[in-house]
């Protein structure tokens, strides 16, 4: 067997003869070289040779639920007493509008929309099209606050018309929108506790509801999971510097040359447990106002949790334009749709609803 090694590696069969010359010429260093390079060849190969135990299948990094007695409760008791009036470092926090689409009722996803205060045909875009209320859904646009009275007035005329805006007590800037991603959390763990799912997006996106749902009660559990965050991971992004870009990051902000994984904050589908974990850690940890390095890169991190890949379940924007029969099974549409692409797309959807599992695709 050893010749046959030797053999397919291209080196010469040291025989028995050989090696004694060799200790005879007073050459014991070398008799210990080729004693090293034999070993590590033959360990080499036999790693490499195939396992006669079969396949093994690949470990989820996430946690299903097979029965609803294995639900999540939120251990809200494990939280500061004054918790719920504190958002990072603000002391003083209430929801300045509020609504409870959650109260009596078992929702499976609970729909946690980031949303400018001055995007009002955007979020009737999204009311109309993927993110309709129902029992198994609830879609809650979440804003900041803002300096404009007469903006403050149609904000408040719209809640009243469709009760599913959230607003919290900070300015709705972009280098706030980590309070708002945090806010998110707070609003789930303590006014929809009982969602099997938190999904967080952007209101330029579009979710396949049909196939999503479908994803979560076939693919995964109608009980929910734990361990569990779904994105389109980002890996070794750099830290940009130029004062030209709006990411720009100084170095007193964050001194590393690069990012460690994180989602862009788009669309990312939480387990209510991550929910409440990184709900935690950012309570208690520096600001940073990248929102989606911060929570799904850096708190990530602390809580020791490897992300679940899904960019293959990403439609590509040059789909939204080609014939449909090269569309392929999709969970969202591509970032930064317009309201014709989301309506269109949606369009598409209801005619084209496709139940299929998604598991070959995620990572």
């Amino acid at each position: 067997m050893f010749r046959k090694i030797f053999e397919k590696v291209n080196f010469r069969w040291i025989n028995a003869q050989h090696v004694l010359k060799m200790l005879e010429n007073k050459k014991p260093w070398l008799v210990a070289i080729y004693a090293v390079i034999f070993f590590v060849i033959c360990i080499t190969l036999w790693q490499s040779l195939p396992s006669n135990s079969g396949h093994v299948a690949k470990v989820a990094p996430y946690t299903l639920h097979t029965s609803n007695t294995s639900g999540y409760l939120y251990p809200v008791q494990t939280l500061p007493q004054d918790d719920y009036h504190q958002l990072i470092n603000l002391k003083n926090f209430t929801f300045a509008v509020f609504n409870a689409p959650c109260n009596d009722s078992n929702p499976l996803l609970l729909v946690l929309v980031h949303s400018a205060p001055r995007n009002f045909e955007t979020r009737m875009a999204v009311r109309t099209t993927w993110g309709r209320n129902s029992l198994q859904v609830k879609v809650l646009f979440m804003l900041g606050l803002v300096k404009s009275h007469r903006l403050k007035v149609q904000i408040e005329k719209e809640n009243e018309e469709f009760g599913d805006l959230v607003q919290g007590s900070f300015l709705d800037t972009y280098r706030n929108m980590t309070y708002k991603h945090v806010m998110v959390f707070k609003y789930a763990i303590y006014h929809c506790p009982q969602a099997k799912y938190i999904l967080k997006t952007d209101d330029d996106v579009f979710v396949n509801m049909p196939l999503m749902l479908n994803f979560l009660t076939a693919d995964l559990s109608p009980f929910g999971g734990s361990r569990m965050i779904f994105c389109t991971l980002r890996e070794k992004s750099p830290v940009v510097r130029s004062w030209r870009s709006k990411w720009r990051v100084s170095f007193r902000e964050y001194a590393a040359k690069t990012y460690p994984p994180y989602c862009p904050g788009w669309a990312v589908l939480y387990s209510p447990d991550v929910v409440f974990d990184l709900y935690r850690e950012a309570q208690k940890t520096d600001y940073f106002w990248i929102d989606d390095v911060h929570i799904t890169g850096t708190l990530i991190e602390k809580i020791r949790l490897k992300h679940v890949d899904v960019d293959d379940l990403v439609l590509n924007r040059n789909a939204l334009y080609q014939p449909e029969k090269d569309r392929g099974p999709f969970l969202f549409g591509p970032p930064n749709m317009d309201d014709e692409e989301i309506k269109a797309l949606w369009e598409y959807v209801e005619e084209h609803e496709n139940r299929v599992s998604l598991l070959k695709y995620i990572t």
